[in-house]
């Protein structure tokens, strides 16, 4: 293949696979750290996309393979599907950032502690949710099985075992912001109720 057809080649499916994670080009470019017209050029395929560097760059930032974005294989295996999933990834690199600077030791460990309630409650929850929206579906046809079990309507059944699914989670995050709230009247007695309220995640993992 050709030098211009083979930056052509890459430069269309950079650009697909961004559009595919509805990215803009100013976030390649922040990623890359190049300026916006350099990922448009490297998109079109008018300045040099095949060397390494630029290679591997676009092929970590968008989540793909350098043998992909080259024409080698038209498959790639990948767990990022859209701008979400990147959004999660950068904010759990913000995460692991956060500066405890200024902070005493016991500030910083509730502050840490909240960190690892919040993000434990969130694994317990999305289980939850999933078996809320899919666990208990019983079909648009099968109003008698409501019916049974005391509902009206398939829609009812389905609302209300949804809420029983994620009561827990509402629960738990409710109980957070009260500790938050008493931290600013008790530090100590909210940093008790924090480490009791870890100590009971840990028990229900």
């Amino acid at each position: 293949m050709k030098d211009k057809d083979l930056r052509k080649l890459i430069g269309s499916r950079a650009r697909e696979r961004r559009m595919e994670l509805n990215l803009n080009q100013q976030y390649i470019a922040e990623k890359l750290d190049v300026n916006k017209s350099t990922i448009q050029r490297y998109e079109s395929g008018t300045i040099d996309n095949t060397k390494k560097l630029v290679l591997e760059g676009l092929a970590e930032v968008l989540h793909v393979s350098v043998e992909w974005l080259k024409g080698e294989t038209d498959e790639y295996e990948t767990k990022i599907t859209d701008k979400r999933d990147l959004q999660i990834r950068d904010l759990m690199s913000q995460i692991l950032e956060v500066k405890t600077d200024g902070l005493d030791k016991s500030q910083a460990a509730f502050l840490k502690d909240i960190l690892i309630l919040i993000m434990g409650e969130y694994t317990l929850f999305a289980d939850s949710f999933v078996r809320g929206c899919t666990g208990f579906r019983i079909g648009q046809d099968n109003q008698k099985v409501a019916k049974a079990m005391g509902f009206e309507t398939v829609e009812e059944y389905d609302e209300i075992m949804f809420l029983r699914e994620i009561t827990r989670s509402i629960n738990a995050y409710n109980d957070i912001s009260e500790v938050l709230r008493l931290y600013t009247k008790d530090a100590k007695k909210a940093s008790n109720r924090l480490r009791a309220l870890l100590a009971d995640f840990r028990d229900e993992e």
